[in-house]
């Protein structure tokens, strides 16, 4: 039984279709073929009968590109008990974030916590490092019931969010100020009787723009805000990260294969650079309301799920 793997947006990284459960995603350019729409399941199909759902099993999960066999954590109700098997309060954090995005659009409790003995699946953190072959960031193996994160890129994430977010507030910063920043310590310069003729002007120009900045009074909350940042925010933009990466292999669990529409959840290549916001991480309105699964998801789960309990009777 084959192991399914998300791969999180990187631009240093490939893809490998070899590692799908799925065939290669049809694009020209870079628009999505029309045959990425035909696999939302209509709600005509979600109210068919059990019988139905047993006889045209393989039609359908060809059609909505299910992955009926990675089915093997689900309890004969298809509901899922999960097993966080991690001492990081972070990565607990998302499993939970995870489990609600799914229950709350699928208007169940589908995945609830469960214990080491009493468990369907276990969520654990893998210290296999990535390769050529496998540069994916998570996966879920229905023959162990395993639903992993690597370590490795689960440590990078940190210090990639740490440097967009600071590299976004320092921009918006510099687009506001710069001009006048960089006006007045050529002034301070001059009055110095420092020209640009002198060898070190730029050093010392770039030194006396750092102290004009650092004396405004609109840097101070910028200041504040960089040090929030490698102080916790980035750690919560990479748990809203996880949580999605995590909600992506709950999806497999359920019997979902990865999807050839960008915007999905179970796009092989999710997530969003809304966690790289220090004003929507933080935000009250930001990423404490949103929720990554679409509707084309949560159709394809609730059919895959009415499969799997129509099997299972």
């Amino acid at each position: 039984m084959n192991t399914t793997h998300h791969i999180k947006r990187r631009s240093i990284l490939t893809a490998l279709a070899a590692t799908l459960l799925i065939a290669p995603v049809v694009t020209t350019g870079t628009v999505t073929t029309a045959q990425a729409a035909s696999i939302k399941p209509s709600t005509s199909v979600l109210k068919k009968s059990n019988g139905y759902y047993k006889k045209h099993a393989k039609s359908l999960s060809k059609k909505y590109r299910l992955a009926l066999s990675a089915q093997t954590a689900l309890k004969k109700n298809g509901k899922a008990m999960v097993w966080v098997k991690t001492k990081d309060p972070k990565l607990k954090q998302s499993v939970k974030l995870a489990m609600d995005y799914w229950n709350h659009k699928l208007g169940k409790k589908e995945f609830t916590a469960g214990s080491k003995k009493h468990h369907t699946l276990t969520f654990s953190v893998s210290n296999t490092k990535p390769s050529k072959r496998d540069n994916s960031d998570a996966w879920w193996t229905p023959a162990t019931k395993k639903v992993q994160v690597r370590q490795y890129f689960y440590d990078a994430a940190l210090q990639d969010i740490a440097l967009q977010m600071s590299n976004s507030l320092e921009s918006a910063f510099d687009k506001q100020y710069g001009a006048a920043i960089m006006a007045q310590a050529q002034k301070n310069l001059a009055a110095q009787g420092i020209t640009s003729t002198d060898p070190e002007y730029n050093n010392k120009l770039e030194q006396e723009e750092a102290s004009v900045a650092h004396s405004l009074k609109a840097f101070q909350p910028v200041s504040q805000k960089l040090t929030a940042v490698s102080k916790s925010v980035a750690a919560q933009g990479r748990m809203y990260e996880y949580a999605g990466t995590i909600a992506h292999e709950f999806g497999h669990v359920m019997g979902l294969n990865h999807s050839p529409k960008h915007s999905d959840l179970m796009y092989y290549e999710s997530g969003t650079s809304r966690v790289n916001s220090y004003t929507q991480v933080t935000s009250a309105n930001g990423l404490k309301k949103y929720n990554p699964v679409t509707s084309t998801d949560k159709a394809r789960a609730q059919l895959a799920l009415k499969i799997y309990v129509a099997q299972h009777k």
